[in-house]
């Protein structure tokens, strides 16, 4: 393949059901005391963009107790399954919305639907303004062919209907080689923004996508792509399998999820690729600041340890927790400003500072799930701009939060094995054949989503 350029070979994959699925800144940490938590295991969520479909029957409304502000940055979309055990309050609460707020959107989806029967593996699509942060829409996967729809309206009530399901689903391979970086690379050749911050997630403490990628090194990505009927654009779901070739050293990702909705990325031996720790608290990173001992500081001016890695990003950007835990505090923290700290096992807290806000029901003594949103990037206390300012200590002593990894999870369960290596098998299959050329390509693939009740 030529070096000068990346080459990158996209085809389309039809699948015959669907399937739902961060200028320089700089800062100040604060020496701070350490506890500890149990932690549990948490899988990270896919994510699909939302839309209008066709209503098959009137619905209802109920009022919230008071209406949702519109900001003017439009809005951003959540997808996730749901998981043997889940409730959509509990799901509403893991992404900061609040008893009082959660009331009224749970009164208006049970006039049209019995939310006991809420199952595993089907699609939640929640969606959100990105200015204020308000819950706007909800839609729940309650076949494969109808959705619950939940809407914010003007006057401040909740509508509550159902429709056909809007979406249809393609599959999508990118191959190339890397001459600049994955993120520059990839996304001018097509793959999306969101799918490269994935893959940071995916490959997280097995490779470094963002810095330790070089010339020459391979990849290839295969990716959903959601479509809205009459849509112009798509936008991506689930990552379903990824390679990365660096050096020499070949390293696979295989998206699996079992009967109870339980997903995460997988060796083809079935190990477990994911770890009980992000490395990234943010989804798009781009590091400004690195772990230091000493550091001159631009505001103070004098040279003094930076414990800590620093990542710019848009106020209000979302921040996530990084592993299991219970939250120590939360509130103003001297140069921190608003600041969240959470006790993980192993005598680990992670601290999150800058914050332009708290997350609803972050707070101390509550619990928090890996990669659940716990609030939003800001400039508060000792900064020049917005960004978050991300650290971890160990029993009072900070280490280096990018050189420091989680226990690697389980592997797949035996009960599951026999279907793993169906999926896994077909889609290391896929990976090898992506062409390196430009050259669309209909491939159906043989497992399927979850089906009609």
């Amino acid at each position: 393949m030529d070096k000068r350029r990346v080459r990158l070979a996209r085809y389309t994959i039809a699948i015959s059901s669907l399937r739902w699925n961060l200028v320089t800144l700089t800062c100040v940490a604060a020496l701070l005391h350490v506890g500890h938590a149990g932690a549990a295991r948490r899988k990270r969520p896919a994510r699909a963009p939302h839309g209008h479909g066709k209503p098959c029957d009137t619905g209802s409304t109920t009022r919230a107790p008071r209406s949702c502000p519109r900001g003017t940055r439009g809005s951003a979309a959540e997808h996730l399954n749901v998981r043997r055990g889940d409730t959509l309050e509990a799901i509403l609460a893991e992404r900061g919305i609040g008893t009082a707020e959660a009331r009224p959107w749970l009164a208006a989806a049970a006039r049209v639907y019995d939310l006991r029967r809420i199952r595993p593996r089907r699609g939640v699509n929640l969606t959100f303004d990105r200015a204020t942060h308000a819950l706007e829409a909800v839609r729940y996967q309650i076949d494969g062919r109808t959705l619950l729809v939940l809407e914010a309206q003007e006057d401040g009530t909740i509508a509550a209907r159902r429709e056909l399901l809007p979406y249809f689903v393609e599959v999508r391979g990118v191959a190339g080689r890397i001459e600049r970086g994955l993120r520059e690379d990839a996304v001018e050749f097509g793959m999306p923004a969101r799918v490269v911050s994935d893959l940071a997630d995916i490959f997280g403490w097995d490779v470094d996508v963002a810095g330790d990628l070089r010339p020459g090194d391979e990849f290839r990505v295969v990716y959903e792509d959601i479509w809205q009927t009459g849509g112009t654009r798509p936008e991506p779901g689930n990552v379903l399998g990824a390679q990365i070739v660096s050096r020499g050293r070949t390293t696979t990702a295989i998206f699996f999820e079992d009967a109870d909705g339980n997903g995460g990325y997988y060796r083809p031996s079935g190990d477990a690729l994911s770890r009980t720790f992000l490395r990234y608290p943010l989804e798009f990173t781009e590091i400004t600041s690195d772990f230091s001992l000493l550091r001159l500081h631009p505001i103070l001016h004098i040279f003094r340890p930076h414990r800590g890695v620093d990542f710019a990003a848009p106020r209000g950007t979302p921040v996530r927790a990084v592993a299991d835990g219970t939250v120590s505090y939360a509130g103003r923290l001297k140069e921190l400003g608003r600041c969240v700290r959470i006790d993980h096992a192993g005598a680990l807290t992670s601290s999150y500072g800058h914050l332009s806000g708290v997350a609803p029901g972050v707070q101390a003594g509550a619990a928090v799930k890996r990669g659940q949103l716990i609030g939003y990037v800001g400039a508060t206390g000792l900064a020049t701009g917005p960004h978050l300012h991300y650290a971890l200590d160990r029993d009072g002593e900070y280490v280096d939060p990018l050189a420091l990894s989680g226990a690697i999870e389980q592997p797949v369960p035996a009960s599951a094995r026999r279907a793993f290596e169906r999926v896994q098998a077909e889609m290391t299959r896929e990976l090898a054949s992506l062409p390196e050329m430009a050259h669309p390509l209909t491939v159906t693939l043989s497992h399927r989503g979850p089906g009609p009740e």
